[in-house]
């Protein structure tokens, strides 16, 4: 009889089976990629485009221009654009990222023919309205006010500051006079800028039949010619020459904690040592950080770490928030920590629990249909394409400790670190 108080032996996986996408190119030159999945009814469809707050020449055009779509159709308001998605059982949302906007639509495929031209009119040829974008802009002014209050948030865009600096939109600070200062021409310019053949790439996946792809091939190969945007540059990392920015926020009983450096692009060979590396000080709850921060010393409730991608760079940062009377404290425990990876052996049980726990995690990326085309997606945006998953998972299957001391002191050194401390003054 099987006992289920015994918990199966871990074996680890050494391959996974990618199926590669059915790519076509609709009439206007823009690469769709099919992942059919004939058991999921509802369509979905992914645009990205190349923009984002690092192509911008004026803060917020991105968010603005995409955030207003839903209430931008030029023969429906706003509700009722919401209403009519509602009937057709649909959704559409809009993510804006440093290096790309995301459309995401999905829809019962029985309806297909119904409600997509109605969403490409919207995405394509947009009235921006000025009373909407007053709502709008009132609401993000109004958020911003709100979010200006929390330490957190403070520390996150001193962060961008310190990185990007001037060198893009996304490094200067948003304030009331920036969202201001965006109008009705903006968007218009920017949308015409960015919406065309030469910036869009078009993903779907679902029951993909022949009559579903014929409205997808013709609704989207209308899609425009305009001119292809400029890579996004190499940028000076950090931007500011002060190791250590501390910001002031009197009787906050809270410091928020923000240390980051410039760090690896996916196509970098050291990548997939460094992300085993990373998950090891900070990435999930059982990493060294939560150990040390949060179960040994008790200064917080979480701490973790991660990286930013955008172009052919990122930022690596650990962020948390800390008993104020034990900000220096937490700090030094950090780059402690940092140190200790340096110069001591990982045990084995702890990196065979890693690598378990990114095996998992990364195939759960893939789980379905719907993940894998968004993963799909992403590393296209990061100049790699989908096998670059199994080399990651080679890599993470072979990394060693040696492996792990050589990424902690060619990366964790405390000079290649910017501080930014909010809250207690230091």
């Amino acid at each position: 009889m099987l006992d289920r108080s015994i918990a199966p032996e871990i074996q680890p996986l050494f391959s996974i089976h990618l199926l590669e996408p059915q790519i076509e190119t609709l009439e206007n030159g823009i690469s769709l990629y099919k992942f059919p999945n004939n058991d999921l009814d509802l369509i979905h469809l992914q645009l990205n485009i190349r923009s984002g707050a690092m192509y911008e020449k004026k803060k917020h055009l991105s968010l603005l221009t995409y955030g207003l779509l839903k209430g931008s159709h030029p023969r429906y308001q706003a509700t009722e654009m919401a209403d009519l998605l509602d009937f057709y059982g649909s959704t559409f949302g809009v993510d804006v990222y440093l290096d790309s906007v995301c459309i995401k639509i999905v829809i019962p495929k029985r309806n297909i023919p119904n409600i997509l031209p109605t969403i490409y009119e919207m995405i394509s040829a947009p009235k921006f309205r000025e009373d909407y974008l007053n709502l709008i802009r009132q609401q993000r002014i109004q958020s911003l006010r709100n979010n200006l209050k929390k330490n957190s948030f403070v520390a996150t865009r001193l962060l961008l500051q310190a990185m990007i600096g001037d060198q893009s939109a996304a490094g200067q600070l948003a304030s009331e006079e920036s969202y201001q200062a965006v109008n009705i021409n903006d968007l218009e310019r920017y949308h015409r800028e960015t919406f065309c053949a030469e910036n869009v790439s078009l993903f779907a996946t679902g029951s993909l039949d022949k009559e579903t792809i014929s409205i997808i091939q013709k609704t989207f190969g209308a899609i425009g010619h305009g001119q292809e945007a400029d890579e996004i540059p190499i940028f000076k990392m950090p931007a500011s020459q002060a190791p250590i920015i501390n910001q002031e926020v009197p009787g906050s009983v809270q410091s928020s904690l923000c240390i980051a450096m410039p760090s690896l692009n996916y196509a970098e060979e050291s990548h997939s040592p460094f992300k085993v590396l990373s998950t090891i000080s900070g990435g999930y709850f059982g990493s060294r950080l939560m150990q040390r921060i949060r179960e040994k010393l008790g200064y917080t409730y979480g701490i973790g770490n991660g990286s930013v991608y955008f172009g052919r760079q990122s930022i690596f940062s650990i962020q948390s928030d800390v008993d104020a009377t034990h900000t220096q404290e937490a700090i030094d425990a950090c780059f402690d920590e940092l140190e200790r990876l340096q110069r001591e052996p990982v045990p084995e049980e702890e990196l065979q629990t890693v690598k378990t726990y990114m095996t998992g995690s990364l195939i759960q990326e893939m789980s379905t249909s719907v993940a894998y085309m968004s993963k799909y997606a992403f590393l296209m945006t990061q100049h790699v394409d989908h096998h670059t998953l199994q080399e990651m998972l080679n890599m993470i299957q072979k990394t060693t400790f040696e492996d792990i001391m050589v990424a902690a002191k060619k990366y964790f050194s405390y000079n290649n670190f910017v501080q930014i401390i909010v809250g207690k003054k230091l």
